[in-house]
């Protein structure tokens, strides 16, 4: 008698799916990793685990990158029509658990999760105790990544998407004036207000070239016919301030960031001025149960408090 084969799709989980899905468009699973808020080994496992349920190969490397094998592009468009499918379901189940349980993906970059987080984080806290926000910090374009595949329900980015999307909704809660600072020891040779010009013949510690407000800050160097040339690219707004006020450049920062500044750093306007923007990114069909309809208001009530 012929044995049938057995069901291994059986067990394979969401998690699973989520992490291969991710990992194929990011072609990294670290960077899959970080999207979903958990460890690298923690996708690699879930990797391995899924391809031996599958019993073939799905994934290879090829230099730094993680790229499908022909079995891994075949299973790409079932996985996501799987994980559209459970998206699907939450209308059916949202009103019953309206209670203010389960977990809420917030997505934000690092500046605001320093600086303009904790004060919503802890009204969120207050008022549904149950309910878990996991924060992930990325740039603007990971973020808004995460909001259309489902990794993240909400994210709070600088600017609109690269690309725009019907299916996400932006929502501007914060326009906030970018600012100079300098160490003490130059500040006496600078005017009061500062041009491109002026920052140009100190060293720059700027950010990582990948975030939008870098774009941002570069936009305002060249409309003066300066080209910036950076000492120092960062993604960690403390490390910038912390080089700065070592005396070892300037640099242009978010006002949301000046208010702990340390004795050796002075802060000064610009000319412009030039501006960032905080919104809310999140997809159009996303069910808005108690946790993230709470989310989303503090959200708004923060912004609206330092504007």
């Amino acid at each position: 008698m012929e044995r049938s084969a057995r069901p291994l799709h059986h067990a394979i989980t969401l998690r699973q799916m989520r992490a291969f899905l991710l990992t194929v468009e990011k072609s990294s699973a670290s960077a899959a990793a970080r999207l979903l808020g958990v460890s690298q080994s923690a996708v690699s496992q879930q990797l391995q685990e899924m391809e031996k349920l599958l019993q073939v190969k799905l994934l290879e490397r090829v230099g730094v990158r993680i790229l499908p094998t022909q079995a891994g592009r075949a299973l790409m468009a079932p996985v996501r029509q799987a994980l559209a499918a459970v998206e699907r379901m939450e209308p059916a189940i949202a009103e019953f658990r309206n209670d203010g349980t389960g977990t809420v993906r917030l997505g934000t970059g690092a500046t605001a999760c320093i600086h303009f987080l904790p004060k919503p984080l802890a009204q969120i806290r207050a008022q549904l105790p149950k309910l878990q926000v996991l924060v992930v910090t990325g740039n603007t374009d990971e973020i808004v990544k995460g909001v259309e595949n489902g990794s993240i329900d909400v994210g709070l980015i600088t600017g609109d998407p690269a690309r725009p999307n019907p299916t996400i909704h932006v929502e501007e809660i914060l326009v906030e004036d970018l600012i100079a600072i300098v160490p003490k020891a130059n500040a006496c040779r600078l005017p009061e207000t500062l041009r491109p010009r002026d920052l140009a013949g100190l060293p720059l510690i700027l950010f990582d070239p990948a975030g939008r407000t870098r774009d941002i800050i570069d936009a305002w160097f060249q409309r003066d016919g300066v080209k910036p040339i950076a000492a120092m690219e960062l993604g960690s707004i403390e490390a910038i301030k912390t080089l700065v006020g070592a005396g070892l450049g300037a640099s242009l920062i978010p006002r949301l960031a000046t208010n702990c500044l340390g004795p050796d750093i002075v802060s000064r306007p610009i000319t412009g001025p030039i501006q960032r923007r905080l919104c809310l990114a999140l997809r159009i069909d996303k069910v808005l149960d108690a946790g993230l309809r709470t989310t989303l208001a503090q959200l708004r009530s923060a912004a609206a408090h330092m504007s």
